[in-house]
């Protein structure tokens, strides 16, 4: 049966009660009725549906974009907070993207006020990154916040909402962080320790993206842990050397020159005085009068 032009808008109300999917209105029709077009102005009709929209599955995400591995250390660093902890402490987490080395502040407070305080303190070690990421927290959207970052010359970048995949490197943190305190917790162990200890071997263990240690990554050089390495530390480079020993010889001279500094002949054996480092009064001797005998 050909629907007319005027019948077909009633056709699709009619068709698509009971709210069938595309596939199933268009086999409907198909075994009943025709006219031209007819599988365009199913697939529009249903796409328009308001109930249909609003029980339908999510739009699929769209492909994973991968940010690029800066071009060295502590450019773009990602923060967020972790906790509370059962001792009412938080984890304030910052990662540099670079390096994938982190920073760990045990906070009670996590106010804009007390959270600029704190990475304060880590940019006067690290020195002011590029961008900083975080999330929607409100001492991160606050209007102190942001003017924190527009006066330190760092662009703030704040995640899409409920998308927490976007800070990813430093919610894999977080989740790494927090298998450690459970353990800790399961085992009736100090939880500061036991961070301290993760901080430490995560530091000095290659990472598997870079395949070198973030301490490396981001000072140039592995730092020590307990484990027992045969690596030997890199020697210093000759320039440097020669500055330094220049300086401290040069130090060495004016300091000897004014303290009228002498090799003295002391050897095991001889009988010597010690100096009063502190006189009791004025009349008190320069010496102590015990003599005391070198060996």
């Amino acid at each position: 049966m050909v629907i007319p032009e005027n019948l077909r808008a009633r056709t699709l109300d009619l068709a698509h009660e009971g709210h069938p999917g595309m596939t199933i209105m268009k086999q409907r029709l198909r075994a009943k009725v025709w006219w031209p077009k007819l599988d365009t102005q199913v697939e529009k009709y249903v796409k328009g549906c308001r109930g249909c929209a609003l029980v339908a599955a999510p739009a699929p995400p769209e492909p994973m974009k991968r940010k690029e591995l800066p071009s060295q250390p502590w450019q773009h660093v990602a923060i967020d907070f972790l906790g509370p902890l059962p001792s009412g402490h938080y984890l304030f987490v910052v990662v540099d993207y670079f390096s994938r080395y982190i920073e760990v502040e045990i906070m009670k407070k996590t106010d804009s006020t007390e959270t600029i305080k704190r990475l304060s303190t880590i940019f006067a070690r690290f020195g002011l990154p590029v961008t900083v990421t975080a999330d929607n927290g409100p001492q991160f959207t606050s209007e102190e916040f942001r003017n924190y970052c527009e006066s330190s010359n760092i662009k703030l970048i704040s995640t899409t909402p409920y998308w927490p995949q976007q800070n990813g490197e430093v919610e894999r943190q977080n989740r790494s962080i927090l298998k450690r305190l459970s353990i800790s917790q399961a085992t009736n162990t100090d939880w500061l320790s036991e961070l301290n200890k993760y901080l430490l071997m995560y530091s000095s263990s290659p990472h598997s993206t870079t395949g070198k240690t973030p301490s490396e990554m981001l000072f140039g050089y592995n730092i020590r842990d307990k484990v027992p390495s045969i690596n030997q530390p890199k020697e210093i480079d000759e320039e440097t050397a020669d500055r330094d020993r220049e300086k401290k010889e040069k130090g060495k001279l004016y300091a000897d020159e004014r303290r009228n500094a002498k090799p003295n002949s002391i050897t095991e054996g001889d009988k010597v005085l010690v100096k009063r480092m502190t006189k009791p009064n004025k009349l008190a001797t320069t010496f102590e009068p015990v003599v005391y005998d070198v060996i």
